[in-house]
C-alpha cells in the first residue's frame, strides 16, 4: 500500500478535524485590510495584545501607521505574512461579523 497511488487519494477525516479544516482565515474577525499608501493588503491582527485578547474591536481595516506604532517593523511583518484568506484557520478562529 505504500505505493498505490489509488489508496493515497483517499483520506479519512475524524469528525472534530473537519470542522477545523472547513474553517479559513478569510472567515476570521481578526483577518482584516491593511491600508498603506499605495495598497491594501490583508493580515492577521490576532497577535496584537488588544485584539487578541478581546479588549478592543478588531476595526473595519487597520491603517500601517497604527501597527507599527503599536508592535514595529517586525511586528508588521508577521501580521503581513498570514495574510492569505484561503489558508486553514489558526487554533484562535473566531467567526467575522
Amino acid at each position: 500500500m505504500d505505493r498505490n497511488k489509488l489508496w493515497e487519494s483517499h483520506r479519512l477525516i475524524l469528525p472534530e478535524m473537519r470542522d477545523k479544516a472547513i474553517k479559513c482565515c478569510g472567515n476570521c474577525r481578526f483577518f482584516v485590510p491593511v491600508r498603506g499608501k499605495e495598497e491594501i493588503r490583508y493580515g492577521c491582527v490576532v497577535s496584537l495584545s488588544v485584539y487578541g485578547t478581546l479588549q478592543k474591536r478588531t476595526p473595519k481595516v487597520m491603517h500601517v501607521v497604527e501597527i507599527l506604532r503599536m508592535v514595529g517593523r517586525e511586528g508588521l511583518g508577521k501580521i503581513m505574512e498570514n495574510g492569505d484568506a484561503q489558508a486553514q484557520a489558526c487554533g484562535l478562529f473566531r467567526p467575522g461579523c
